[in-house]
């Protein structure tokens, strides 16, 4: 059996209601979406619902099943950002607070301080499995208290990938991911990333979505 992950699990239920959402007529007009936007939504979609029935099957015990559901996770991640954050850019519309909730978009300025948060988190490796590693933030100012300050609502990280033994990542390398609200979360990852290096920075992000400075990076194997 397929031990599922809370993150492909949560992303499903999202994908399934912002993707028909937004490909609607009347949503492609007023977000201006593209021909190839819709087509790449609908596509990806479409191989997503496909491989999660084999992925919540409780009689695959396959690693390529997770190995593809993860990789479909990595794909539709950065697809799906963009255009949330195509919509959230948008200047020439005000989005109501169902389309805030469809979208998952918050509204900005609702909640938090307006300072730079003073602090930014220590990232570290709590669970290694296959394919999947699970992260606790630390509050480093409050190490038996709050693990999210004060105003913060959110952790961003962001990673970078090097082969064994290979050079240590500049700041250049590292790749932005999903903000997480919660101080314990889960990356996941493919065979082809098996055995190489993991750098993980986090740094807290206010209710203004004001970022503050990156932490030191946390180093594990990917497994």
């Amino acid at each position: 059996m397929t031990i599922l992950s809370f993150k492909i699990l949560r992303y499903n239920f999202f994908v399934n209601s912002f993707i028909p959402y937004v490909t609607t007529p009347d949503a492609v007009l007023r977000y201006g979406l593209t021909v190839l936007q819709v087509g790449a939504l609908t596509d990806f979609l479409k191989k997503w619902n496909l491989d999660f029935i084999n992925y919540v099957d409780p009689l695959s015990t396959s690693k390529i099943v997770v190995d593809t559901q993860n990789g479909d996770y990595q794909t539709g991640f950065i697809l799906t950002q963009s255009i949330r954050s195509l919509i959230k850019n948008n200047t020439t519309i005000t989005l109501s607070s169902e389309e805030r909730v469809v979208c998952e978009i918050s509204k900005p300025g609702s909640s938090g301080t307006s300072g730079v948060p003073k602090y930014s988190p220590s990232i570290a490796c709590m669970v290694q499995s296959s394919l999947s590693l699970f992260f606790l933030a630390i509050n480093p100012s409050l190490m038996h208290s709050a693990a999210k300050p004060p105003g913060i609502a959110s952790i961003g990280f962001k990673i970078a990938i090097t082969d064994a033994g290979g050079p240590i990542p500049l700041p250049g390398d590292y790749v932005r991911q999903e903000n997480e609200t919660s101080t314990y979360f889960e990356m996941l990852f493919t065979s082809g990333q098996v055995g190489k290096t993991l750098y993980i920075i986090g740094f807290y992000i206010n209710g203004k979505g004001v970022a503050g400075k990156d932490g030191i990076p946390c180093v594990v194997t990917i497994v």
